[in-house]
């Protein structure tokens, strides 16, 4: 028996305590702070239940991401397994075990993302995030202030609903931006008091309640664990109101079947994007731009934001310039340069961060569409002051 595992099945049984005093009585601080004595007990005798709980702990979290529809209960109030603020606090006490752990024996358990779904290689609030965040908020606020009474939104690739800012990095960030940007400090209103940091769905959610506007929200997403975390806060998935809808490819959103339902569709995919559409990293090719390309012209008021990390100028980069070149008549993109030193903040280090938004509507060169140009152009300024010293310039694109 190898000692990873010995540890690892120690690590779980705790676990499994854990989640059996929460599902009784929540989660109160007496069973946090038995954690040392857990791991004292369990790491020095390996308890011939520690199998049974790696299941049972697996069984549960399952279950969660993937209800049986036929059995399972109706009409009766959620169970608190699969509240997803509970999941962070298990997720949290996780943590907490895999650090003790991992001083004392070197090996990293993994126990935090056993009760929640997989780590994200990012810290949310990152650059990336306040790019992404910011132009979202400033298109849904000028959206619902150029005459709409709703707005509906559909994100296939929702990750997280929400995260915790944990960087001091970050929270200078946030209280930069927020003195600068009001929009962005209604599209994350508890950054300061909780520590909370939205995710998309809940950012729009956010700004339409701000404006006292309506707003049909809908995510999903390719991870199981993190569709169950959406609907666990109160995200609707797109495949329950679109049963032909498939999460597994989130771009399948552009379908035509699907596409016009939405006024923005917010297309996140994180760093696979360039290599799968232009390195080819698949066995094929995808169509992914394309479709792009015919969701924008088959439905003249709808928006697609895109968003993309970029390594290098290569030849990837050159291929999806050039793609990006056929929108320019109808598009408007904010591109934020790599960091220039190592600020601390999981994975932006090494991206160009790109937000490009796609739609008919900025073909007409109204004066509705001059104004969203001009709050574009002010978050760009706001996020090169917030992030000064760390970055170059962000770049506008089309240039007048």
């Amino acid at each position: 028996m190898q000692i990873e595992d010995i540890i690892y099945d120690a690590a779980v049984l705790k676990m499994g305590v854990c989640l059996e005093g929460f599902l009784r009585h929540h989660l109160h601080r007496k069973q946090s702070d038995r954690l040392p004595s857990m791991i004292e007990e369990y790491c020095t005798d390996r308890d011939h239940k520690t199998r049974d709980w790696m299941y049972k702990i697996w069984k549960a979290r399952n279950d969660a991401a993937h209800p049986d529809e036929d059995v399972a209960p109706s009409g009766e109030d959620t169970d608190p397994v699969f509240d997803f603020d509970s999941f962070q606090k298990i997720r949290r006490i996780g943590e907490h075990l895999d650090a003790r752990l991992r001083k004392a024996t070197g090996h990293d358990t993994g126990m935090s993302e056993i009760m929640i779904s997989s780590s994200l290689p990012y810290d949310m609030g990152n650059a990336g995030d306040l790019l992404k965040h910011g132009a979202l908020a400033t298109f849904v606020d000028w959206f619902l202030e150029s005459g709409e009474n709703q707005i509906r939104y559909a994100d296939p690739f929702g990750g997280r609903p929400w995260g915790y800012i944990v960087k001091d990095e970050i929270i200078g960030r946030m209280r930069e931006l927020s003195s600068r940007q009001l929009v962005f400090d209604r599209a994350q209103p508890d950054w300061s008091g909780k520590n909370r940091y939205y995710g998309s769905s809940h950012a729009v959610l956010n700004i339409a309640k701000w404006r006292n506007k309506g707003a049909t929200v809908l995510g999903s997403d390719r991870d199981k664990l993190a569709r169950s975390d959406l609907k666990a806060s109160g995200i609707s998935l797109i495949e329950e109101t679109d049963q032909s809808y498939n999460p597994k490819n989130g771009f399948e959103i552009l379908d035509k079947q699907h596409d016009g339902r939405f006024d923005l569709i917010l297309l996140d995919p994180f760093a696979d994007f360039l290599l799968n559409e232009f390195g080819y990293r698949r066995e094929s090719p995808t169509t992914h731009p394309e479709s792009i390309s015919k969701s924008v012209e088959r439905n003249p008021g709808l928006c697609v934001m895109l968003f993309v990390l970029d390594m290098k100028d290569n030849s990837i980069h050159k291929k999806y310039a050039q793609q990006r070149s056929e929108y320019s008549g109808i598009s408007f993109c904010l591109r934020c340069p790599k960091m220039k030193r190592d600020t601390g903040v999981d994975g932006e280090a090494g991206y160009n961060m790109e937000i490009l938004l796609i739609s008919k509507r900025f073909a007409k060169g109204s004066d509705s569409v001059s104004e969203l140009k001009t709050h574009l152009l002010k978050l760009g300024r706001a996020l090169e002051e917030v992030l000064s010293s760390r970055t170059g310039r962000i770049e506008f694109w089309p240039p007048d």
